[in-house]
């Protein structure tokens, strides 16, 4: 029961569940680089499903360690790339961090010689919320492309000439 009320008010504290990836290019260092932010009472819920841990506690300084650990694994399964030949992109984590009431998960790819086409798989907090919206932005030679992907249509190809 105390699980369905904090669900309940955490859904009060912010009625739409969104989270925000940047996705950049950078052609001279021939990377991609992703920045996600999540508000930290979804993860949370996100977080302990994953790891099995329902008394994790995301803020708890003691167990960054753990919970760094599990967001990496959760993070490199929830999104994935893919090239115009439909090779998966290595995703390289990085680190996460807190800013106020939302964490930060920062993902790079290199080794990216050419970019024509990308498609972005982001799965995001879809386990947790049924109107889960992950918003994605690619910025690219002086062009940015953006999609709302949900639980229903979880992908997006962008594309470049």
């Amino acid at each position: 029961m105390i699980t369905l009320s904090l669900i309940f008010f955490q859904s009060l504290f912010h009625p739409f569940h969104v989270s925000v990836s940047d996705i950049k290019y950078k052609e001279d260092k021939k990377a991609i680089q992703i920045s996600t932010r999540i508000f930290l009472d979804d993860l949370e819920l996100a977080l302990r499903a994953f790891s099995g841990d329902e008394k994790l506690d995301i803020l708890a300084e003691e167990s960054w360690d753990f919970v760094n650990e599990n967001l990496e694994k959760y993070m490199l399964d929830r999104m994935k790339l893919w090239d115009e030949k439909g090779r998966a992109y290595e995703l390289n984590y990085i680190g996460a961090e807190i800013e106020e009431d939302v964490m930060w998960c920062y993902i790079e790819i290199e080794k990216v010689k050419k970019l024509k086409q990308v498609k972005v798989w982001n799965s995001i907090l879809h386990e947790v919320w049924g109107d889960q919206e992950n918003l994605v932005h690619f910025r690219a030679f002086d062009d940015v492309q953006s999609a709302r992907l949900f639980e229903s249509e979880d992908s997006v190809v962008f594309e470049w000439e």
